[in-house]
């Protein structure tokens, strides 16, 4: 086996920069309890330490030392019965390494990845007294089809309270009877649980003079045609907001696509990132060093927007923000902040930036790992990785039915930019 080789074509097109959980099942999807032994625990740790220690790389870490780490979590492997429990007490030691993109995902994720199909209710939410908000339905899942609707309050479930997301969890093809309340109105909505795909479009609202550009993601889900149809609606606007609220990232390749509508690719770099043979090159000529912006600093900046012809947006910017801000999206939110002068509003993002590849283990029983390759600086030195970005104006997001202040902060920022740059 050539280990320096990824076994798949997936594998291939993620070298990405993703915020993803360990688990990313559909909220009303029960992953399936598939039994795992002794045995078969044994080889997947084993190949994971292998993957690691001949190919991940984070500067200053030592992967040979896997065995230590899997230590801490040694009773809750051995007690682990089903491939859902192993990879997350896996998971819970590898988190001692005390950074992003390091994750062991059951086999099934593997499928889950590649078709992008989820079993469940199809539905985003959040939690009320009262029940359970519906925020979003996707688009041709089983939620649509038994016609809830978005704004939707799920009060009941086959007779029960409905009070937390593990009151609608069920096996794909069970049905469930729901009581929602929409309005002043009780409905009651019967929904049975099946594939989906729980893709959100890019958009492009207005409000007022302010063009609003929301991307949900940069994984598989970007639509490059469509941003760019996007982007050109934009261009006519002096006022941008680009929304990037729980956008965790994904390829690196999304990311520099849609850069291209911002920055030019020769004269506007956008950072720098680490890899092994950067650092290698650095301590031929200097001391060794765990200090990652001091190595971005003394090379070449190496990560560029894509070679386009798409116009430049000249208007002002601000970007929207939060805790499920990672990674691509923070790379895009930093460049637009040290080179084109936007500013950020919302809550601070992840600050987890390591390009990392999301493979099948080798022989590892069809499992999957995530594990990271590159670190991060941008542009002006700033280390996103364990830190993340504050924004210039602080302000939670909305719940559903509330003001957005974040976006209100933001327009009303630009519009003192613009009137400052008019009176001049």
């Amino acid at each position: 086996m050539d280990w320096s080789r990824p076994r798949s074509a997936v594998a291939s097109l993620f070298l990405a920069l993703a915020v993803a959980s360990p688990f990313a099942y559909a909220q009303q999807g029960r992953p399936e309890a598939k039994p795992i032994s002794a045995d078969d625990k044994a080889q997947v740790l084993q190949r994971v330490e292998e993957v690691l220690s001949r190919q991940a790389f984070v500067p200053g870490i030592d992967f040979t030392k896997f065995d230590e780490v899997v230590a801490a979590q040694k009773e809750a492997i051995q007690k682990a019965k089903t491939e859902f429990e192993f990879a997350r007490a896996v998971n819970a030691a590898m988190r001692q390494y005390g950074f992003s993109h390091i994750n062991l995902f059951p086999p099934d994720f593997g499928t889950q990845r590649t078709t992008q199909k989820r079993a469940g209710i199809g539905i985003t939410l959040e939690i009320e007294d009262k029940g359970i908000r519906v925020t979003n339905v996707f688009e041709d899942s089983p939620a649509a089809t038994a016609g809830i609707q978005t704004g939707d309050l799920i009060v009941q479930s086959d007779g029960k309270p409905v009070r937390e997301r593990n009151d609608l969890l069920g096996d794909k093809g069970s049905t469930s009877n729901l009581v929602v309340e929409r309005g002043t109105k009780k409905v009651k909505v019967k929904v049975t649980r099946g594939d989906y795909v729980p893709i959100v479009p890019e958009s492009l609202t207005w409000d007022g003079d302010v063009a609003i550009l929301k991307i949900p993601t940069f994984d598989v889900g970007y639509n490059a045609a469509r941003v760019d149809k996007l982007m050109a609606d934009a261009d006519k606007a002096k006022k941008l907001v680009i929304d990037l609220r729980s956008n965790g990232g994904g390829r690196v390749s999304n990311l520099l696509h849609l850069a291209a509508h911002f920055f030019d690719r020769d004269s506007e770099p956008l950072g720098t990132f680490v890899t092994k043979n950067l650092v290698t090159s650095y301590e031929r000529d200097n001391p060794p060093t765990k200090d990652v912006v001091a190595i971005a600093t003394a090379s070449k900046p190496n990560v560029r927007a894509m070679l386009s012809t798409q116009p430049k947006f000249t208007g002002k910017v601000a970007v929207l923000v939060n805790g499920g801000t990672g990674s691509a999206s923070e790379m895009l939110a930093a460049a637009l902040k040290e080179i084109k002068g936007a500013e950020l509003f919302g809550t601070k993002t992840a600050g987890a930036v390591l390009a990392s590849i999301l493979t099948e283990l080798p022989r590892g029983k069809g499992f999957w790992i995530q594990y990271p390759l590159t670190d991060y600086v941008t542009i002006r030195g700033v280390r996103i990785e364990g830190n993340g970005l504050e924004p210039s104006k602080t302000a939670p997001d909305p719940h559903y039915g509330e003001a957005d202040e974040p976006l209100i902060d933001a327009k009303h920022w630009l519009a003192s930019v613009i009137r400052s740059t008019s009176s001049r």
